[in-house]
């Protein structure tokens, strides 16, 4: 008797250690998963980053500010003539039709005209 209790015990504690293992295994793989999505999250942060330095070194420019000046606040230099042409002259020259606003029916509607026309 004393020996099935032993050997028991001894099962119990193979199981323990088994399954103690497994967990660890388990935990390994998905640091190792979450290790790479942070990679390469990091990549595509430094892209960005990258990116958004080019950007900002053309926001700084002295081109691109004389540019928004006069674009959006109608400046010019001396010697040259502002011309504003309103939108519907514009509309005129360039032929532009007015968009016809199409009718939204319900999501019913539609699927009663598709199969039953």
């Amino acid at each position: 008797m004393p020996k099935k209790i032993f050997i028991v015990l001894i099962l119990i504690f193979i199981i323990g250690i088994l399954y103690s293992l497994g967990v660890q295994i388990y935990e390994s793989l998905q640091v190792s998963g979450r290790l790479e999505q942070e990679a390469e999250e990091l990549v595509n942060l430094e892209k960005k980053n990258s990116e958004l330095k080019k950007k900002l070194t053309e926001v700084q420019s002295l081109s691109f500010i004389e540019q928004q000046t006069r674009n959006k606040l109608g400046w010019s230099r001396a010697g040259e003539t502002v011309v504003i042409i309103p939108q519907e002259e514009l509309d005129k020259v360039l032929g532009v039709k007015e968009e016809v606003q199409k009718i939204i029916e319900p999501y019913w509607q539609g699927w009663m005209k598709l199969f039953w026309k």
